[in-house]
């Protein structure tokens, strides 16, 4: 009969745990079906895949170019140097789903990590684990666990443990969690500077902390700058292509700041237009708007929340993808701080009554905006509309040996990155041994109507000779006398 006390006195940890088992169950299953059933691509799946495989196999960093059919290096890109430390993971077993399983355990980890610090600051197991549970239910984590694969999708876990460690004063863990986090893009090394000022700010002038908290500004500030200024432009020959969704501002990292920073009329009423405010809704709402009441916390993640909130790229400021990945964490550590500073003023208010708002305030945004089941629009397509053709297309694939160059549409291609060659449709097919097509409606009728057009023309071609056709699936082969 010790066993009823036992789970009495560990409810708390035993509900975190079945929550995070039962969330990671979900996600895993969910993305494996995903890929299976042809609704993940190459971007961005394949090609993070891709660089994990070169990685793995001595091509340190390398991909097919997303724009062209060079091999290039992974930083022409983005600067997400953790797929480095991700490739011993190929060793076991070396498959995209291996990307799916690390993200999926990765962000349903990361709940600890919310349990922990809402725990130590809030000395409430209750509130934790509601805490806790709102961040495995925000449609935002949902939406990035679910769409493909992102390094950055690590950020909550990295983001929050420094939080928690800074809290208990591990200085050296705060600091390995903080490099983690800088690796998995290149624009989150400008977060981790802001936590490192922030650990100083905290501490009594040449602590041990406050050292730690200036070093970490100066190590991730110059790191940015190397990385947008230096290496990127290097390896791709050009600025960053993201200074694209800038260009009102300027034509380079230095002329976007300061244009910026100088024109605050223009950039307050481009960051908070309509389209904005209903953005930074959606990710304050599964946090009942708590965090506004920690600006001390959440001016930390401003940086980012400008990336999305001045880019004229649309999915920069919606939950869909994995844009909100850096921003959630520092949301989940306003919450705590907000919480704990309304328990200071009103030490008298029950604190059932904020989980029950914290939670009420999750469901409400879960229901309204997020992907899951129980949800009024769940992306559920993966297990209601299996592709019935997919064991042909999987055996169609297979037989394409590794060492030819192959160009796909994007939901193949993620299929097909274990080559040094991999492109999408429509480049590379006068370079490409195989052309493959899979024709959905997910890329809308005029893209679909384009990729028809090219199956008719490659119908024609005499350098091409049709290996395999099933409804919507061609896959076309060239012939040993066509010269590329």
């Amino acid at each position: 009969m010790r066993v009823i006390p036992l789970i009495k006195n560990n409810i708390h940890i035993i509900l975190l745990g079945f929550f995070i088992l039962l969330y990671v169950t979900y996600m895993v299953t969910a993305t494996f079906l995903r890929h299976d059933n042809f609704y993940s691509g190459r971007f961005d799946l394949g090609n993070m895949d891709q660089t994990v495989w070169n990685t793995i196999n001595g091509r340190i960093f390398q991909a097919t170019d997303a724009d062209g059919t060079d091999v290039v290096s992974r930083l022409s890109g983005h600067a997400d140097f953790l797929l480095i430390l991700l490739s011993p993971f190929y060793l076991i077993w070396e498959s995209p789903k291996m990307l799916l399983l690390l993200q999926s355990l990765a962000m349903g980890f990361a709940a600890i990590f919310v349990f922990l610090l809402a725990h130590h600051s809030l000395k409430n197991k209750t509130v934790a684990l509601v805490l806790a549970a709102s961040y495995l239910l925000n449609p935002s984590i949902n939406y990035v666990n679910l769409y493909d694969f992102h390094a950055v999708s690590f950020a909550p876990l990295f983001i929050v443990g420094a939080f928690y460690f800074l809290a208990i004063k591990r200085l050296v863990w705060f600091t390995v969690f903080l490099i983690l986090a800088g690796l998995t893009k290149e624009n989150v090394w400008m977060l981790t500077g802001l936590i490192g000022g922030y650990a100083a700010w905290r501490a009594k002038f040449f602590s041990t902390q406050f050292i730690v908290g200036i070093t970490t500004v100066i190590v991730s500030l110059s790191s940015f700058y190397y990385l947008i200024w230096v290496a990127i432009p290097q390896a791709r020959s050009s600025p960053h292509f993201a200074l694209s969704y800038y260009s009102e501002f300027g034509d380079s990292p230095s002329e976007v700041i300061k244009n910026i920073v100088l024109s605050p009329n223009r950039t307050l009423s481009i960051a908070f237009g309509e389209e904005k405010i209903e953005y930074l809704r959606k990710i304050l709402l599964p946090f009942g708007f708590l965090p506004v009441l920690s600006p001390h916390i959440l001016i930390l993640a401003a940086p980012d929340l400008f990336i999305n909130l001045l880019g004229s790229n649309p999915n920069l400021h919606q939950i869909y993808y994995q844009y909100t990945a850096t921003i959630t964490p520092f949301l989940v550590a306003a919450a705590v701080q907000a919480i704990r500073l309304m328990y200071k003023k009103i030490p008298k208010l029950p604190l059932w009554i904020i989980s029950f708002y914290v939670i009420a305030s999750t469901l409400y945004a879960f229901y309204q905006y997020g992907p899951l089941p129980g949800s009024k629009n769940p992306n559920t397509v993966m297990f209601t509309m299996p592709n019935p053709n997919r064991q042909l297309i999987k055996s169609a694939l297979a037989h394409i040996p590794s060492g030819a160059a192959v160009t796909a549409t994007n939901n193949l291609a993620a299929h097909l990155s274990y080559r040094e060659k991999i492109y999408v449709i429509p480049n590379g097919i006068k370079n490409a041994d195989w052309v493959l097509f899979l024709i959905s409606d997910q890329s809308g009728p005029l893209y679909d109507q384009y990729e028809q057009t090219l199956v008719g023309g490659l119908k024609k071609d005499p350098n091409f000779i049709l290996i395999e056709q099933k409804d919507n699936f061609w896959a076309f082969k060239r012939v040993a006398s066509a010269e590329k």
